[in-house]
């Protein structure tokens, strides 16, 4: 990771001020550089603002990183949202477009959390990543921002003509209990992404009990790799807008005892109105275990992945279990599902086709699967048997990837 290294004699004496608005950050002077430990983020962030390792920091209404700023989050750093009195105020940073974060916790994870001692689903908005790579849309806004509270001159617009854009880094970081619904398809999700670029780094992110979806990604190019789930209350993986880009190794985790509302595993349009707008949304997903239910008593999932809407899809190497129904292809959907393995507790859906292996079973979903213990802690791997063999799910390697950095799986 790029340390900003900046001597104490030698701080940049620029500026940046956040402007006061009813349910935005307070007014800030700070001094481009070191953040002190203890310090409330600033509502516009437009220089070079570095966070001290394992300091503790708070997100009081919305803090934007604008183009000029760039956001270092250096290893074992807490970010607690506040909560504040409705879903339009939620805490939340926003990486606007020409801004960048560089948070980097592979020594110790960088964690984005609530600042309730008993925290709760939605206490928080949650992480947005905003860039310049191709949508479908013409200059569209992101969801989940309140426009008439907005700072001037911050711009929530997203997407471009450049597909390599790079908005910096999220690697090592976890985000819980976050989420807003500001209004009806209106929401902020755990990690928003909106016309991201492929020169961007999402590497092993962590989204727990989370309000709306986990990963949401409209338009844009970026990869995704090591992602983990656990309990959000509506989609793990949303794609929209166009977007291109690649996911792969990802586990999403359902567990009873918390609502689910709407809950797919992965959700795929090319757009609202099912549009022949280009780029054709078209997500390229490999090795992904998703686990809903271990009996059909566990209720509130719907799909194991819904693809609708005219959108594309590239689907291998990937186990799904535990849902009511398996995969869905909606309102001329079309793509590649291969290598597959498929359970579903009443309907498989259409992806009964050579080279899945699909199975219906209402009493327990891992009987035909077999994982090794997906309702377990930390055991989501195959057995040595199939048909959940080498090559399929979310650790094909038998590396446990996602021990150490994570919590609660």
């Amino acid at each position: 990771m790029k340390k900003l290294m900046i001597a104490a004699s030698a701080l940049t004496l620029l500026t940046f001020a956040a402007c006061k608005k009813e349910g935005q950050q307070a007014d800030q002077n700070v001094k481009a550089g070191i953040l002190p430990n203890g310090s409330t983020l600033p509502g516009i962030i437009n220089a070079n603002v570095e966070l001290v390792a394992y300091g503790t920091y708070y997100l009081d209404g919305k803090s934007y990183v604008v183009p000029g700023g760039d956001l270092v989050i250096n290893e074992g750093v807490t970010i607690k949202g506040i909560s504040k009195p409705t879903p339009a105020e939620a805490s939340a940073l926003i990486v606007t477009r020409g801004g960048l974060i560089h948070a980097d916790g592979t020594n110790a994870p960088i964690v984005f959390t609530s600042n309730n001692a008993t925290p709760a689903v939605g206490d928080w908005g949650g992480v947005v990543i905003l860039g310049n790579a191709p949508t479908n849309q013409s200059n569209p806004t992101i969801e989940g921002i309140d426009l008439p509270t907005l700072p001037v001159g911050v711009d929530v617009h997203y997407g471009g003509s450049t597909p390599a854009d790079n908005s910096g880094i999220l690697k090592y970081v976890r985000i819980e209990w976050a989420g807003a619904n500001v209004s009806d398809n209106n929401e902020l999700n755990s990690l928003t992404l909106g016309g991201v670029g492929s020169g961007t780094v999402l590497d092993y992110i962590q989204v727990s009990y989370g309000r709306d979806d986990a990963f949401e990604f409209f338009g844009g190019t970026v990869n995704a790799t090591h992602l983990v789930s656990l309990n959000t209350n509506d989609d793990i993986l949303d794609f929209d807008h166009g977007y291109t880009g690649n996911v792969q190794y990802v586990i999403g985790l359902r567990r009873a005892g918390f609502v689910y509302a709407d809950a797919n595993g992965i959700e795929s349009d090319n757009d609202a109105n099912s549009s022949s707008l280009t780029p054709r949304t078209q997500p390229t997903v490999s090795n992904v275990t998703l686990i809903g239910g271990e009996t059909s008593a566990f209720a509130g999932t719907l799909n194991a992945a819904r693809f609708r809407r005219n959108t594309g899809l590239n689907v291998t190497n990937s186990i799904f279990l535990g849902y009511g129904n398996g995969i869905t292809l909606e309102g001329g959907a079309s793509g590649t599902f291969s290598g597959n393995v498929v359970h579903a507790f009443s309907t498989l859906g259409p992806i009964v086709v050579p080279g899945n292996e699909v199975y219906i079973n209402a009493s327990n979903s891992n009987t035909d699967i077999q994982l090794l213990d997906p309702f377990g802690v930390g055991t989501f791997d195959p057995n040595t048997t199939l048909p959940a063999h080498a090559g399929k799910g979310a650790d094909p390697a038998g590396s446990y990837w996602f021990l150490t950095w994570t919590a609660g799986l």
